[in-house]
């Protein structure tokens, strides 16, 4: 007769002295799970934009790359390489791409009381002891609130629009109440703003 078949099975985990089972950890990380780390994290910067997992997946993508080309730097050199270069790179892009660093021809676009700064508006109700009124301001009308405390002035009068405060445009008396109401525009020699 011939020798039995013999299976083998791979022994079981050994248990420590405290009764909790030895697993061992895997020690080498090779350049392709840093790939696959860069890879998960581009993917979650297209779920979720913010461009933050952007910076930090190429910073595991540059790991992976470092380890490719030296595949014996051990696992905490790599994961001090991976923080610095996470760290480095998330720095550098907030610097180089920061959101509102584009130059623009149109600043006011989203600041639509900003853009009233410098106009010479027509006040619809008196300017009363508060310092409180309306003002109308193209086709809207707007609360104002007097430069100084105690200003006071009737429906009808031209004021200037000097700055806003609290959401209300702050007013005061022009230098001529004959100013009709207009877009501001900047006269070039002077860098002033005046009314059209």
């Amino acid at each position: 007769m011939g020798a039995a078949n013999v299976v083998t099975r791979p022994a079981a985990p050994a248990l420590t002295g405290s009764g909790e089972m030895d697993i061992a950890w895997p020690t080498a990380l090779v350049f392709w799970h840093w790939w696959i780390l860069a890879g998960i994290l581009l993917v979650l910067e297209l779920l979720a934009p913010g461009i933050f997992f952007l910076w930090v997946g190429l910073a595991a993508g540059v790991t992976g790359l470092v380890l490719f080309v030296a595949p014996n730097l051990a696992w905490e050199g790599q994961a001090l390489l991976f923080a610095l270069l996470a760290l480095a790179s998330t720095y550098a892009g907030r610097r180089i791409w920061r959101p509102g660093a584009v130059p623009t021809d149109h600043p006011m676009l989203n600041r639509r009381a900003h853009r009233h700064v410098g106009r010479v508006v027509v006040l619809t109700t008196p300017l009363q002891d508060a310092g409180t009124g309306r003002v109308r301001v193209d086709d809207s009308e707007w609360t104002a609130v007097g430069e100084t405390d105690g200003l006071s002035a009737p429906a009808g009068t031209s004021m200037r629009v000097v700055a806003l405060r609290d959401g209300m445009l702050v007013i005061a008396p022009t230098q001529d109440t004959t100013d009709a109401p207009g877009p501001a525009s900047a006269d070039p020699a002077t860098g002033t703003t005046v009314s059209g």
